[in-house]
């Protein structure tokens, strides 16, 4: 037969009894419900929490009869806590899973933090900057009317004020897992956040405000550790202690654990707790004779075999004292259960004693088993429950723990059931059998103390009795995984009474343990009052942590109720608390949000945006219809001037005389015309005055720009075309005047101007600020005619201003647009503006005879062998053993590289052909062949001025005026050394002319002056004589076919000027400089081969080789619209970038903070758009001067844009580099090179000294002559710029300096106040990384290597740095910054310096992450510092503040007095030590 299954929750069926009917319960005048908890109110660990009698019968509760219920709606209080709840429910989960990943974010970045290296500040400035952030916060607040609490603008709507409120949740409690008080939380929120801050600003707050012993929880503010469980003190049960023990006859506590202590009877009769009775009973651990009981064996093993026998006889289901009959329900085999089990296994090892007696422990079994059952007989008399009858419920793991001294019941607490047997003793032979019975699973008792207690009924079927899902083996079994040392112990509570309540105690440790107590509670029996608690003790536990995995569903189905009724009230529990967190948040809100205030709304409707376009238009209207007779009228009188007249005359004989009216009709049918000039036409003066005079002609009023790619040509242009309109010498550029110039730091111009040549840049200039009268436009909204001179040379500048131009002829189509050239793609540049017209005017030449370097070598008779310093260098070349001493032409400067490094514009040593010798002889071949051409021949180029002047009568006729290319000012002035200590060249018979743009404009007019008669012209020029200006009598050039153009080092990452082969068209427009007067005679010293198949066609566009930082920030300061990105703005050039230079371009800028990331131009961006440099060292000298170390700052950012000072002889490496070492600082290349500067400035005031002291240190005087230049230009940037304070004197001085000292080197003084902090090392070294970052090596001290930080890649240190030898260890800083990086065999660090930390902290990067609750730092996700939270703080504010103040003087401001403040602590903070006890004295003003 199949077995029946059993029902998931019993149906309790009703039963006859022999009780009396139980007495009416009268309800006491306090209601029983003040013993009800409230639902809002916290569970105590230490008593049972008392159920409503509908709740624990699983009812809904009822309203008693009379009582009205308040409808919700009207009930404010329902109203606020529905209002909560519903807060509640949608944001707190929310706002606990932030507050927990913020926590888990903390707690990592903590334990992450502690690998990063350690940085610490100046104490004494850390404490002086929170003071002053303190100081200025109170300034603030000090206004009376302002209340202390920082309050917030209101939400304009729910969700706002929801958004608000979960972000003072998450600050509140993340503060408070922190371990900050709640009374300092509340007072932060309420006084420190300002509108949309969150936990971040306020931890900040706390830190400025509190202490850091405050902030730690440390001294005074320490945390006392507490144990995570209190012991109670309560007492659970009060056990009188007889003065002479008796032997129990029941078990009123039960204790289960695998491993425990058999207690003994305290010692002190006062009223203990149970609990604590068992825990002062531990047995003594002293060996001692005396203490020793014989009979302890026996009488153990009887009260075992007592347990034994008692489980026995509960597993049988026959009473204590039952005869066992035929009839039993027992008569069957008795189960073995586990715990007969166990003490079996201890009744056998008592066996094993060596004192154990089995006859006497049979007589002592037999007397206490007689004691029992006479005991059960008793109780069962007299109707009440025995304890044993719960046996099987209680598990006997050691019995020597259950057996305890009877407790005295006290006779006036009288249990209620013992009055009811009264009754039923009266009751009759069926006593109250016919009465309706009372309900089974809730019932009441009133003890005589007028506690009610509820009665519940807890039944446990007896399939699931034993099984392991009743709630004491599910709790026994839990605590067994999760803590095997675990000791639970049960205690009756209820004394005698029928009514069962028990208490249960949980212990983990002797410190260590927990109480669950039922109070108001009972159960029928006792078996299911443990059960009870146990259920109580899982959920508490479950709720706590400290279980997992308890499966609740299993258990007895009045057991799964009490757990949902638990959950439930637990639940209740949580939501009051919730709602009081959210009451308190929302009270803070309340207290600091206040209404904004109502502004007034504006009817945009009645105002309409001016008509840009009609204004536009008319603006172009009336210059058209604009008429001036006096203009006409003093034009007039200047064409009948005799000097007009006389000079009218040699102007018509030019070529373009003839062109005039179809210049002038031309463009006046058309806007744009391209015009292409010959050599010597006249295009350069004519045109523009051409178009002058037809103006003034017709009373027209015009403004005429020609812009020139050089000074020199804007100088001497504008000289001949006002002398050819008859101006009277030094009246250009004055009120009678019509022709003036501007150039950077040098106009002439007046009010009277209608005729400027001025430099590109001037114009580019021009077309960024405003115009005179303060409109929004431009100062090229005056011009009527814009001229674009030498288009050929596609500068950079010049192929940028034909977009604009492109662009603003769009917008005006007044302007009048003429762009000329002598070489130009005429079809190129008409198709770029759409297929304007253009002309062709032909040149007035004479034939050149032209000759090439084998030809000059065969003609001169010049030679060379192998050991000439002009040779390649051999097997024949002299080790150091046999030179004597070096010189400057052999020796290869340390910024050059090597062979096998080779660098951007790399130039063959040898010649691409070997010469044939069929034509020339073989001394000529060899020499050619020979010959080092990367080196000016300087003897070549003098032995053939000899040749032509004195030697050869053929070419003595061409001797008249020679044109000497050369590369560079220091070529120049080596010639004119050369010259000039020539026995021939040197006499009165020659004039020795250099010709540069740095050259003085008094100097440069000298050169087109015809010598007087018997005087023979030399001039040695740059390319400037090429096109820029004309030299009218030249007859005879030199060309040494070598010039200097700026080229973007890819390898390098930045555009410096290289020394090049000229294209084939400069060598063309060179030659034809010697035939303007007459038939001439050209020699270019390179071989015909190499002009042939080396020399490119034409040269390569600027804008093609150039970096495009410059150019970048010029299109975003622009006031003429282009484009909407900086890249679709460059691909509208004429031969367009590549997009990828573009955006490298644009990433350069980002990394120096000249523009944003949606590229907007910043103000440090402004200020770099005016200095023609790389952007970082252009930021570098911007910084320098802020930070008043101006003067070796200059030197390194020229050194850094030039070549190295220090070169390296062949055979002299070892005493070039201990000469190098001499002038080491700092381990820094940077510093080195600002000491070697500075020692042969100091040198140089001896000219005699000089010399040698460059030898003796090798050390090149040419190079550092060209430092010494472009520290004058880089001066004169700044002074432009406006953004370095300088008097007239000063602006003077540097304008001296660079162009009235000929070719001696004149040295400019920065000005003292610029350099108030240059000797400071630490602040010097602070402006150099803010400039080059992010150009930084991280020193990886675990791999052993260095590394950059942008992209990880290994990078070695060049053996030219000073740093080549220098181990990690010494440097003392954990970066160095670097300028340059060139990969050869291995990537090379050429210029290395350390890098202070402070300097990285406080003055680079875009992103610095201040982590205060970590104490960490990170700057870009590429740098990283462990800083305690304090100094964390004072470096954010000095960061912050630092930047402002910069901020403020880079947008051309003066600091104020709190910006001062702030800016000198920051260079204390850079340049003082951290140990320092005295600040050191650092230069603000």
């Amino acid at each position: 037969m199949a077995k029946k299954k059993l029902s998931l929750k019993p149906v309790q069926r009703g039963f006859a009894t022999t009780s009396a009917v139980k007495k009416p319960f009268t309800p006491t005048s306090e209601p029983a419900t003040s013993a009800e908890p409230s639902k809002d109110g916290p569970l105590s660990s230490d008593a049972v929490p008392s159920l409503p009698g509908a709740m624990q019968a699983g009812g809904d509760t009822v309203v008693a009869k009379g009582e009205t219920a308040q409808a919700d709606w009207d009930d404010e209080g329902a109203i606020e806590r529905a209002a909560l709840q519903s807060l509640a429910e949608k944001l707190h989960e929310k706002g606990e899973k932030e507050v927990s990943r913020i926590i888990k974010a903390i707690e990592y970045d903590r334990r992450l933090a502690t690998s990063f290296p350690k940085l610490e500040i100046n104490q004494n400035i850390r404490e002086r900057v929170l003071e002053l952030a303190l100081e200025e916060e109170q300034v603030e607040l000090r206004d009376a009317s302002q209340p202390p609490i920082r309050t917030i603008p209101s939400a304009a709507s729910p969700s706002d004020m929801e958004k608000t409120l979960l972000r003072l949740f998450i600050t509140f409690h993340v503060l408070q897992r922190l371990e900050f008080r709640e009374e300092r939380i509340e007072q932060c929120i309420l006084e420190g956040l300002k509108d949309g801050d969150g936990w971040e600003e306020a931890l900040e707050w706390m830190w400025a405000h509190l202490s850091e012993n405050e902030c730690l929880r440390q001294g005074e503010y320490a945390k006392r550790e507490e144990p995570k469980w209190i012991e109670t003190q309560e007492i659970l049960i009060d056990v009188a202690v007889p003065e002479e023990p008796e032997e129990p006859t029941n078990s009123l506590k039960s204790t289960e654990t695998a491993t425990s202590p058999a207690p003994t009877t305290p010692s002190s009769a006062a009223p203990v707790s149970l609990f604590q009775s068992l825990d002062a009973g531990a047995p003594s651990d002293s060996d001692s004779d005396n203490d020793f009981n014989t009979d302890k064996v026996n009488e153990t093993w009887a009260k075992l075999s007592l347990e034994l026998d008692t489980l026995r006889t509960a597993a049988s289901g026959v009473g204590v004292g039952k005869g066992k009959g035929k009839k039993g329900k027992s008569s069957g085999v008795v189960l073995e259960t586990p715990e007969i089990r166990a003490l079996k296994d201890k009744i056998g090892k008592v066996e094993k004693e060596y004192f154990f007696s089995r006859k006497d422990a049979d007589i002592i079994f037999k007397g206490l088993k007689s004691q029992r059952d006479a005991a059960a007989l008793a109780e069962k008399l007299k109707g009440t429950t025995l304890q044993d009858k719960n046996a099987s419920s209680i598990n006997p793991a050691i019995t020597g723990a259950s057996v305890s001294e009877p407790q005295e019941v006290n006779p006036e607490a009288q249990d209620v059931f013992e009055a009811q047997m009264d009754d039923d003793e009266n009751g009759g032979l069926f006593g109250g059998m016919l009465d309706e019975p009372a309900e089974l699973t809730s019932t009441s008792e009133d003890t005589s103390s007028n506690t009610l207690i509820n009665v519940r009924s807890m039944p446990i079927s007896k399939q699931m009795s034993f099984a392991g899902t009743i709630p004491k083996t599910i709790l026994k079994a839990s605590l067994a995984k999760s803590a095997k040392q675990a000791v639970i112990t049960y205690a009756r509570l209820s004394g005698a009474s029928r009514a069962a309540r028990a208490g249960l105690e949980v212990r983990w440790s002797t410190t260590r343990r927990k109480v669950w107590k039922m109070e108001d509670i009972a159960c029928d029996d006792m078996a299911e009052a443990e059960n009870y608690v146990a259920t109580l003790a899982l959920s508490d536990l479950t709720e706590e942590g400290e279980l997992s995995g308890v499966n609740w569903r299993m258990m007895p189905p009045a057991y799964r109720d009490l757990w949902e009724e638990l959950d439930n009230m637990r639940k209740d529990r949580e939501d009051a608390g919730k709602r009081d967190v959210w009451a308190k948040v929302k009270a803070i809100y309340e207290r600091k949000a206040v209404d904004p205030p109502v502004e007034p709304k504006v009817d945009f409707s009645k105002t309409s945006p001016p008509n840009t376009t009609t204004e536009t238009v008319q603006a172009e209207q009336e210059r058209e219809e604009r008429f001036s007779e006096e203009l006409q009228n003093d034009f007039g009188r200047r064409r009948h001037s005799a000097a007009y007249q006389t000079m009218l005359q040699q102007r018509n004989n030019l070529p373009i005389a003839s062109f005039r009216e179809q210049i002038v009709s031309t463009l006046h049918s058309s806007q744009i015309m391209v015009l292409s000039g010959e050599t010597g036409c006249g295009k350069s003066t004519q045109l523009p005055s051409f178009i002058l005079e037809d103006q003034l002609a017709k009373g027209r009023p015009c403004k005429i720009f020609v812009t020139e790619p050089r000074r020199i040509s804007a100088i001497s242009l504008a000289q001949r075309v006002s002398q050819e309109l008859g101006d009277a010498p030094g009246q250009m550029g004055t009120n009678s005047s019509l022709v003036g110039y501007s150039i950077r730091l040098e106009a002439k111009v007046s009010a009277a101007t209608r005729l400027a040549f001025v430099t590109n840049g001037i114009a580019l200039r021009m077309l960024e600020s405003r115009s005179s009268g303060g409109s929004k436009g431009t100062a090229f909204d005056e011009v009527t005619h814009i001229i674009v001179d030498e288009v050929h040379e596609r500068s950079i500048e010049s192929d940028f201003l034909l977009i604009v131009l492109k662009n603003l002829c769009q917008q005006r189509k007044d302007l009048k647009v003429v762009l000329m050239s002598a070489t130009v793609d005429a079809d190129k540049i008409s198709t770029f503006f759409g297929g304007c017209p253009y002309l062709s005017v032909p040149g007035r030449t004479f034939p050149v005879q032209v000759n090439y370097l084998e030809d000059a070598i065969e003609m001169s008779g010049w030679h060379i062998d192998e050991s000439s310093p002009y040779a390649v260098r051999g097997r024949n070349f002299k080790p150091s053993s046999q030179m004597v001493e070096w010189n400057e032409e052999d020796a290869k400067s340390d910024s050059d590289p090597s062979d096998d490094e080779g660098s951007g514009t790399k130039t063959p040593s040898t010649n691409p052909a070997k010469l044939s010798s069929t034509r020339y002889s073989s001394a000529t071949v060899s020499t050619v062949n020979l010959l080092d051409s990367r080196q000016i021949p300087y003897d070549l180029i003098v032995r053939l001025l000899e040749k032509i002047c004195y030697e050869d009568q053929a070419l003595r006729c061409f001797s008249q005026a020679t044109l000497v290319f050369m590369p560079g000012l220091a070529e120049i002035r080596k010639l004119n050394d050369m010259l000039g200590s020539h026995p021939a060249f040197g006499s009165r018979d020659f004039v020795v002319w250099p010709l540069h743009s740095s050259i003085s404009s008094e100097g440069q007019s000298a050169v087109f002056d015809q010598p007087p008669p018997g005087v023979r012209k030399i001039v040695i020029s740059t390319n400037i004589a090429e096109t820029g200006v004309t030299i009218p009598d030249i007859t005879c050039v030199i060309d040494s076919g070598k010039h200097r153009e700026m080229r973007y080092d890819e390898k390098r990452q930045l555009s410096r000027l290289v020394e090049t082969y000229i294209a084939q068209s400069n060598a063309k427009q060179r030659r034809g400089r010697a035939g303007r007067v007459q038939e001439g005679v050209a020699f270019h010293l390179f071989t015909k081969a190499r002009h042939d198949t080396q020399l490119a066609e034409h040269p390569i566009p600027e804008m093609l080789r150039l970096s495009l930082q410059d150019l970048a920030l010029r299109i975003k300061i622009l006031k003429v619209p282009l484009g909407k990105t900086i890249e679709s703005v460059l691909l509208q050039a004429l031969d367009p970038p590549s997009p990828q230079n573009i955006q490298r371009a644009i990433s350069t800028l980002v990394e120096v903070k000249a523009l944003t990331i949606n590229e907007d131009i910043t103000p440090m961006g402004r200020l770099l758009s005016k200095l023609p440099m790389d952007v970082h060292l252009g930021k570098f000298l911007l910084v320098a001067a802020l930070f008043k170390c101006l003067d070796p700052a200059l030197t390194i950012a020229a050194t850094l844009n030039s070549k190295s000072p220090f070169v390296t002889p062949f055979g002299f490496e070892s005493q070039a580099e201990a000469a190098k070492k001499g002038f080491a600082v700092g381990n820094s290349d940077f510093l080195t090179l600002a000491n070697v500067f500075q020692s042969w400035r100091k040198a140089s005031e001896n000219p005699n000294f000089v010399r040698v002291f460059c030898k003796k240190n090798y050390v090149s005087q040419q190079n550092l002559q060209q430092i010494e230049e472009l520290r004058q230009q880089l001066l004169a940037y700044l002074v432009d710029s406006s953004f370095v304070e300088s008097t007239a004197a000063q602006r003077q001085a540097v304008s001296q300096a660079r162009f009235s000292r000929g070719v001696r080197t004149r040295f400019v003084t920065v000005p003292p106040e610029l350099n108030v902090n240059g000797e400071d090392v630490q602040v010097l070294g602070a402006a150099v990384v803010s400039g080059l970052y992010p150009k930084l090596l991280s020193l990886d001290g675990a791999g052993g290597g260095m590394k950059t930080i942008i992209n990880q890649q290994p990078v070695a240190i060049h053996p030219s740095s000073v740093n080549r030898r220098v181990s990690k260890a010494d440097f003392g800083t954990n970066y160095l910054a670097y300028f340059t990086l060139m990969q050869s065999k291995r990537l090379y660090a050429w210029e290395t310096g350390p890098v202070d930390d402070r300097a990285l902290v406080l003055l680079c990067g875009d992103k610095a992450d201040f982590g205060i609750p970590a104490s960490f730092f990170h700057l870009d996700r590429k740098i990283r510092y462990n800083i305690s939270p304090k100094t964390l703080l004072a470096l954010k504010k000095l960061r912050e503040q630092f930047a402002q103040a910069m901020t403020s003087r880079l947008r051309g401001k003066q600091m104020n007095e709190k910006q001062e403040k702030w800016f000198g602590l920051g260079l204390r903070c850079l340049s003082v030590g951290v140990w320092a006890e005295e600040e050191a004295s650092v230069g603000v003003v």
